[in-house]
């Protein structure tokens, strides 16, 4: 897929917005004016930067026959994917969210998800990569944010070449988080707040780009702007409520990440 820098691109693409608020409306202008060091660009990892829905599904079912559990349907994954491993696994089970049980499998899910990471299993959706690169080049600082473990998350970035552009030491993304290395999960803000300060910038300017109605809440909940994509797990009416917009393919995020970075007409 041919992909133009933000520098470049076509006067016309087609996104899916929700209705800004006025809030959002005063944030997005104020933060329009910043240089892009200070704009930075965050991202969900699992159906927003790569696509590993096999490789997750795999190795849950793996981790719940194993202990004597039944296998769960792709439909039963999907609908999990919207907590934390432990968590996610306590659902399967039936059981309440903070029981032991979902930490110890969730352990077990983690050893068995982290070693399985490649370009293969976890590869960055078709157009991203220059995207990322793009972004990079133009100077926004850019970060990952996941629920899953931040040893998967790293393992993603490394096996995608995420973590240094090729022959240069200039790393694409300067931090990359899971849920187990911060305060709380998604929708919770811990998340993002720490990638901020990781950075150093001001929550307000920057923008998290997710799949899942728990990306939107947590961008809200950390006072930064969000994008929703549907190439990931949820459908647009799920995301609409909760995302300041919503795009359905690279020529929209590109549009939309323009949109919101670039100065507005006086």
């Amino acid at each position: 897929m041919h992909l133009p820098t933000l520098r470049h691109l076509p006067a016309l693409l087609s996104i899916s917005a929700s209705t800004w608020s006025p809030q959002r409306a005063q944030l997005s202008m104020s933060a329009s004016a910043l240089p892009p060091d200070q704009c930075a660009i965050l991202w969900d990892v699992d159906g927003t930067l790569v696509e590993s829905t096999k490789l997750g599904f795999d190795a849950t079912n793996e981790v719940l026959v194993a202990q004597g559990q039944s296998a769960i349907t792709l439909a039963d994954y999907k609908e999990g994917c919207r907590y934390s491993t432990p968590a996610r696994f306590n659902f399967h089970l039936g059981l309440d969210s903070g029981d032991p049980e979902g930490e110890k499998l969730g352990q077990i899910f983690d050893n068995t998800y982290v070693a399985r990471v490649s370009k293969e299993t976890a590869g960055l959706f078709p157009g991203l990569d220059r995207l990322l690169r793009s972004l990079s080049l133009n100077g926004h600082p850019q970060g990952a944010l996941s629920n899953a473990c931040g040893a998967y998350v790293r393992a993603v970035m490394a096996a995608n070449e995420l973590d240094e552009l090729p022959g240069q030491r200039i790393a694409l993304f300067r931090v990359a988080l899971g849920a187990d290395e911060v305060g709380a999960p998604k929708p919770a803000a811990d998340g993002l707040l720490r990638c901020c300060k990781d950075l150093g910038v001001e929550p307000g300017p920057c923008v998290y780009i997710g799949d899942a109605p728990s990306d939107g809440k947590a961008a809200t909940n950390a006072g930064m702007r969000s994008i929703g994509v549907l190439w990931g797990a949820n459908s647009e009416e799920a995301l609409k409520p909760n995302f300041d917009v919503v795009v359905e393919d690279m020529a929209g995020l590109t549009r939309a990440l323009r949109d919101m970075m670039l100065p507005k007409a006086s």
